[in-house]
């Protein structure tokens, strides 16, 4: 779960206040099934950031939350039988959301840098070669869940070129993107490709319980998208829309931005700290620049679903690494997050994660 406790709580009242007493007719009403213009304008100057200019009021369609998102690009897109190439591991609500509609999951390798240009065009090869129909490439590539990784733009161009010429669609997920611990902020795979599918979300950089995301596609998808939103769900909220971007246009975002990155790296801080103190040998783990989560490889005779039910008997949770793949890899892998303990909770929750993974290791 995100940091809640920098945000402007009395500002948000104010604008929900004013929605209410001056606007409350139209933002309890239906609204428009692809989103408010309103909250559009404001995602467009907002993904600027990441270099993106081609998002318009006509390609962007605001969802119910990034989850819907998902489920909406997945119930356009995908036919039983179709493969879903993903990093491994990869985001298990994205995982739930491609198996439920009945695709494949295919993972591909990945390092300290994300998806592995080699590897992923390899697999597609091979798929290629036995006939199968890949849909799309689900990546995250900024701050990556589980693994906390950040794709370099070389790496992310070369993998844009393997998709564009092997005709594999990107769909990047990029909840993250404004989360460098320093305030770094990669350049979107869609700021350079038209053709790539971009699901952003204010879950992460603001507040979960809005539910607000959105989805930017090719012109001609984004019209189907659309549609099935519709369908769905007839239209997002108009008053969390509102909220968001009435908050995106007053207020200094910014600044509580800045102190989302510095908190959580001052966590991210204290929990490699601990790490380098407390864990055994034989324990590797990734070091994040930003996002929420590290990624912990545990040994081969240690199961990380045991640990788990062990851990949460102390105090302690965190996510088993099966849930983060479909082909039941992950038995030796954890996804720690960091994003909200204190550090002083960071710390104890280490101490007692590696004295429980010790006497695993001895048992």
């Amino acid at each position: 779960m995100p940091e809640l406790r920098s945000l402007p709580l009395d500002a948000l009242a104010d604008i929900a206040s004013d929605l209410m007493r001056n606007r409350g007719n139209e933002v309890m009403q239906y609204g428009a099934s692809t989103g408010t213009d309103h909250l559009k304008d404001q995602l467009i100057e907002l993904m600027k950031i990441e270099g993106i200019e081609n998002a318009t009021r006509e390609n962007t369609l605001v969802t119910t939350g990034s989850q819907n998102g998902l489920d909406t690009l997945a119930r356009v897109m995908i036919d039983p039988g179709d493969v879903i190439l993903a990093e491994a591991p990869s985001y298990s609500g994205a995982m739930a959301v491609f198996t439920g509609a009945q695709a494949e999951v295919v993972h591909v390798a990945i390092d300290h840098e994300g998806l592995i240009p080699d590897e992923f065009e390899k697999t597609i090869e091979e798929l290629e070669s036995q006939g199968r129909r890949i849909k799309f490439l689900y990546t995250i590539p900024s701050f990556q869940n589980p693994g906390g990784t950040m794709m370099p733009q070389q790496r992310r161009d070369r993998i844009r070129e393997i998709c564009a010429a092997h005709h594999v669609l990107i769909a990047e997920d990029n909840p993250y993107g404004l989360l460098g611990f320093e305030g770094q902020t990669a350049r979107a795979m869609r700021a350079d490709d038209e053709n790539v599918v971009y699901l952003g979300s204010v879950s992460k950089m603001f507040a979960p319980g809005l539910r607000v995301g959105w989805i930017v596609a090719p012109d001609s998808l984004a019209k189907i998208l659309g549609l099935q939103s519709e369908a769905a769900v007839l239209n997002p909220s108009v008053f969390a829309q509102e909220v968001v971007a009435e908050y995106l246009e007053k207020y200094d975002w910014r600044s509580v931005l800045d102190e989302y990155r510095v908190l959580y790296g001052k966590r991210a801080q204290a929990l490699m700290d601990a790490f380098d103190e407390h864990m055994p040998d034989g324990v590797t783990w990734t070091r994040p620049e930003g996002g929420f989560y590290s990624w912990i490889t545990l040994p081969q005779d240690v199961d990380s679903y045991d640990l788990c039910m062990k851990c949460i008997d102390e105090g302690v949770v965190f996510v088993p690494g099966t849930a983060f793949y479909t082909d039941g890899r992950g038995e030796h892998e954890v996804r720690m997050s960091f994003c909200h303990p204190t550090e002083d909770e960071i710390r104890k929750g280490v101490e007692i994660f590696t004295t429980t993974l010790k006497k695993a290791m001895n048992a």
